[in-house]
């Protein structure tokens, strides 16, 4: 029973194929493998022909037509009979072509979509950078700025960058209260800042700032990591970052502080100072080419040369990791991929790794490539990265 079951849906198959070449001008197998192969909608051909609801809608038509076509004329019945011949024939072959497409071209292309569709389920929806005014007013960047925002003195925006009316140090105004420029996980925003500075944040960041800067001073606060490029104009310029400040001179920097206790500074060009707030902590100043790494708990500071290259490639669309930790590579991807990631043993997180990834790489891809650097594995359970020997 099962086997005459099976043949009738076979038949029925080549029937449905004898229709796709009468419909082409396909001559002959060749030319339907051919064009199956070759057709961009072949997927949903090959799924029409095996679903098993569709086959037997067909299966009805064409008995229904059958029993139609058994009133006809000789002439008719002998073509019917040729036309069954060439069935019976591509019968033989049909169940040969639907391995051949079915289980290569379909099951390779739906294995690569339901591959893609549950890495999207372990990565949470992209957001986009938003502005929150003084007044509490909440504006999202990647939308179009309306004639209303014209109290925030935007004089360009896109989808990657903001840029403030510029005003000179000579306006003296009173100090006013804050914006708040949140960039989330999965990406990179820019601000020029009133006075003419550049501002870039790294994924997961806050910005804190006035629209004017008062005649005597500049001052922003940081949560998060990003790269300043300070314009010189006789102001002071400090970021605040917790309990610490980092007072520019006219200069080039990077500030990470993505860790609660910990702040790293990088000068690439010019002078910074890193001090403690409201303490008697001495301010220490840093040359380029070194890291200042400051523990807010101790208040231990260590000043060491280093290759600022590593530690600025997010800006440039990398993140570069040199016998750093494991632990510090999957933060980061979590931050950019937002995917989360859980170790199986704490011991893990102490591995060492090398390595430099472009931000466009797909997660699957860099996955795999950490898997094979680090002998690590990852095990995608409900939604998250087991990370295990």
């Amino acid at each position: 029973m099962k086997e005459t079951k099976r043949y009738i849906q076979i038949q029925t198959i080549a029937r449905q194929l004898c229709d796709i070449m009468q419909q082409h001008e396909l001559k002959d197998i060749g030319e339907l493998k051919e064009w199956l192969e070759h057709n961009n909608t072949a997927i949903e051909i090959i799924k029409s022909l095996m679903d098993d609801s569709e086959l037997s809608k067909k299966i009805e038509l064409y008995r229904q037509q059958d029993k139609e076509q058994a009133i006809l004329s000789l002439r008719t019945k002998i073509q019917k009979h040729q036309r069954h011949r060439v069935i019976i024939r591509i019968s033989r072959v049909a169940a040969v072509i639907v391995l051949l497409i079915g289980c290569g071209l379909l099951y390779h292309k739906l294995s690569q979509q339901e591959k893609h569709q549950t890495l999207a389920s372990t990565i949470s929806s992209k957001l986009s950078p938003v502005i929150i005014t003084p007044n509490g007013q909440h504006y999202d960047l990647s939308k179009v700025l309306t004639d209303t925002t014209h109290n925030l003195n935007i004089a360009y925006k896109s989808t990657e960058e903001i840029k403030y009316t510029y005003q000179p140090p000579a306006v003296d105004i009173e100090e006013e209260g804050y914006n708040q420029l949140i960039i989330p996980n999965q990406c990179n925003y820019q601000v020029t800042l009133c006075d003419g500075s550049v501002v870039r944040l790294n994924a997961g960041s806050r910005l804190e700032y006035p629209n004017s800067f008062p005649s005597h001073e500049r001052k922003v606060r940081l949560t998060g990591e990003a790269y300043f490029e300070i314009k010189h104009d006789g102001r002071p310029f400090m970021v605040e970052v917790r309990q610490a400040s980092i007072r520019v001179y006219g200069t080039h920097f990077n500030i990470n502080a993505y860790q609660e206790t910990n702040i790293e500074t990088v000068l690439v060009e010019g002078k910074v100072g890193v001090s403690i707030q409201d303490s008697t902590y001495q301010e220490k100043i840093l040359k380029p080419n070194q890291l200042s790494r400051l523990n807010l708990l101790t208040g231990e500071q260590e000043i060491v040369d280093v290759d600022v290259q590593k530690y600025i490639a997010w800006t440039t669309g990398f993140l570069r990791y040199d016998n750093d930790s494991l632990e510090l590579l999957i933060e980061d991807l979590s931050r950019w991929y937002g995917a989360d990631f859980d170790f199986k043993d704490n011991k893990l997180k102490n591995i060492r790794i090398s390595a430099s990834i472009n931000k466009d790489t797909p997660l699957e891809e860099v996955l795999a490539m950490i898997q094979t650097t680090a002998k690590i594995k990852f095990h995608l359970i409900e939604r998250r990265y087991i990370i295990t020997q």
